[in-house]
C-alpha cells in the first residue's frame, strides 16, 4: 500500500504501530477532532472523524487488547462529511481498543491516539493524547507502509488469539510449548498448588503438594503421581507458609489433631499451573498425555480464567479432556462411565451448583492404557474437542462465561462430588458417600478395595503441551 507521506510501521513494545519519523518543534496549529466510535453488534464497529477544510487523507490503526497484527485503514475521501472506517472485527466485553489516527492536513501530518474499553456494551475513553505535528524529509516522496521495516516474507492472517502483552499474533503461531526435555521441571513456568482439599464435605480426598515423589520430569515427560499416605490419624497436618490456599487458608493449610470429623489426607498428589507465566484467550491447545488409571482417580487437564486462582473454590473450567480412572464403572442407568469414556467441555458454577457443557467419546480401551493427543480449539463462537485428530464434539453454549484469558492446569485428584456423583452411581459401589462428614475416613478404611487397582499406571504422564494462535 502506497501513501503520499513518509511513514513506516515498526514494532513498538513488541507490536506494529505507527512510527513517527520526525516531529516539528513549532507550535501546533491543528487539532484532530475526537473520534466517534460506534459498535455494530456482531457486524463489527465503525469509527469516524468529521471532515474539515484542509483535511486531505486519514490513516487509522486499531490495536485490540494489545494483540497483533493491528487492523489498518487508509481513507482518501470523506463520506457524507466524515472520514469513516468500518471494521468487521467483533468486539467483546472487556476488550480494550487503541485507536491511532494520522491526518494529512494542509500538506502536514498530525497524529493522536485514543483508547476505549468495552464494558457491558458501553464505551469508556481511558486515554486521549494530544495531536502532534510530524513531517518527513524534503527529498522523500511516496513510500510504502509495512511491518517491522521489511516486507513480509510470508502472509500473516490476523489471529483472534490474545496472549502476551504486545505480542504480534498470526494464525498458526506457536505461543507456548513445553516438551519437558530438561532435567527438572521448569519452576519459572509451572507453579504448584499446595493445600489440602478435604476442608469441605463435598471436596476431594487429597492434598496437593510439591514433593518430588508426586511430580517430576523423567526422560522428557512430566509425571504427576498420587501416593497413598501410610497413616492418617497420628499427629496434625500443617503446611505452614508453603500453603497457597486462597479461599479458606485456615482450613486448607492445616488439620487440627484429634478432630472428630477429619483425618489427615489419605492421598497426596500434585497440581501445577501457568497462571503467573502464561495465559491466553482463544487458541488451540494440544496436550499429549496418558491419563491415570486406578479406582477413584481423576485427572485435571484444563484451562481456568486468569481472574481466578488455581486454588479458587468452584472456579469456572475449560476441561480439555478427562476420563475417570476406574477400569470398570457403570452408572445407575448402566452407562459406561469408566476410563473408557472420554469427556471434554465447560464447567460453570451458578449459585454453588455446576452447570456442565460436555461432549463425550466412548472407546473400547481405557484412556490410561496409552498416550493420546487431546486438543481443544477455543474460538469466539465455538469450542472444538478432538482426540488424536478426530473431532468428537463442538460446543456453542456457555462461551460468554469465558471472556478473558485462561491459564493451564495439570493435576491428578481423588474422588470429588462432581467427578464421582453419588446420584449417578449404584448404592454401595463407592467406598464412601460424598456428603458424609467422615467420607475421607470411610475411603481410607476401605482402601483394600481400591489400593490394588493403583500401580505404575496410576500416574498421569504428559509428553508435551503446545498452544497455537487461532
Amino acid at each position: 500500500m502506497q501513501l503520499s507521506c513518509v511513514m513506516q510501521l515498526h514494532y513498538f513494545s513488541g507490536c506494529a504501530i505507527l512510527c513517527l519519523l520526525m516531529f516539528h518543534d513549532k507550535c501546533l496549529a491543528y487539532k484532530i477532532p475526537n473520534v466517534d466510535f460506534e459498535m455494530l453488534n456482531e457486524r463489527g464497529f465503525e469509527v469516524s472523524i468529521p471532515d474539515e477544510p484542509g483535511m486531505q487523507r486519514v490513516f487509522y490503526l486499531f490495536q485490540i487488547d494489545e494483540s497483533c497484527p493491528a487492523l489498518m485503514d487508509y481513507i482518501t475521501e470523506p463520506l457524507s462529511g466524515n472520514w469513516v472506517s468500518k471494521q468487521k472485527f467483533s468486539l467483546q466485553n472487556n476488550d480494550k481498543i487503541q485507536i491511532s489516527v494520522l491526518v494529512q492536513y494542509n500538506d502536514e501530518i498530525y497524529e493522536k491516539s485514543e483508547t476505549r474499553v468495552i464494558l457491558n456494551a458501553r464505551l469508556l475513553t481511558t486515554r486521549d493524547t494530544k495531536s502532534q505535528s510530524i513531517s518527513h524529509p524534503p527529498d522523500e516522496g511516496i513510500c510504502q507502509a509495512y511491518f517491522n521495516g521489511e516486507q513480509e516474507t510470508k502472509p500473516c492472517k490476523q489471529a483472534q488469539t490474545i496472549a502476551r502483552q504486545g505480542q504480534r499474533v498470526c494464525q498458526g503461531d506457536l505461543l507456548f510449548e513445553d516438551t519437558f526435555n530438561t532435567a527438572e521441571l521448569n519452576r519459572t513456568t509451572w507453579k504448584h498448588d499446595i493445600r489440602q482439599r478435604m476442608y469441605h464435605v463435598e471436596e476431594e480426598l487429597v492434598a496437593f503438594d510439591d514433593a518430588q515423589k508426586n511430580s517430576y520430569v523423567r526422560e522428557g515427560q512430566l509425571h504427576i503421581v498420587p501416593t497413598i499416605a501410610t497413616e492418617v490419624t497420628e499427629g496434625s497436618f500443617k503446611l505452614g507458609d508453603r500453603c497457597t490456599a486462597i479461599d479458606s487458608p485456615e482450613q486448607e493449610c492445616s488439620i487440627s489433631q484429634g478432630s472428630f470429623y477429619t483425618i489427615k489426607p489419605p492421598v497426596y498428589s500434585a497440581q501445577l499451573h501457568t497462571r503467573n507465566s502464561f495465559s491466553f484467550k482463544y487458541g488451540k491447545i494440544i496436550v499429549r498425555a496418558k491419563l491415570p488409571k486406578g479406582d477413584w482417580l481423576f485427572p485435571y487437564i484444563m484451562l481456568q480464567p486468569i481472574s481466578t486462582h488455581a486454588e479458587s473454590h468452584y472456579a469456572k473450567q475449560l476441561r480439555i479432556a478427562y476420563a475417570r480412572g476406574n477400569a470398570h464403572l457403570r452408572s445407575i442407568q448402566q452407562e459406561d462411565i469408566s476410563g473408557n469414556h472420554l469427556y471434554g467441555g465447560m464447567i460453570v458454577w451458578h449459585h454453588g451448583r455446576a452447570v456442565q457443557f460436555l461432549k463425550e467419546r466412548l472407546s473400547n480401551v481405557h484412556y490410561g492404557d496409552d498416550f493420546h493427543n487431546y486438543t481443544m480449539i477455543w474460538n469466539r463462537d465455538k469450542i472444538t474437542l478432538m482426540v488424536d485428530d478426530e473431532v468428537y464434539g463442538e460446543l456453542y453454549d456457555g462461551l460468554p462465561f469465558f471472556n478473558e484469558k485462561c491459564f493451564i492446569i495439570f493435576g491428578v485428584t481423588v474422588g470429588g462430588f462432581l467427578n464421582f456423583d453419588d446420584n449417578i452411581l449404584p448404592r454401595d459401589v463407592k467406598p464412601y458417600k460424598n456428603r458424609e462428614p467422615r467420607a475421607a475416613l470411610a475411603f481410607w478404611q476401605h482402601r483394600d478395595t481400591w489400593e490394588p487397582t493403583w500401580g505404575k499406571h496410576s500416574a498421569m504422564v504428559i509428553d508435551h503441551v503446545r498452544v497455537y494462535a487461532e
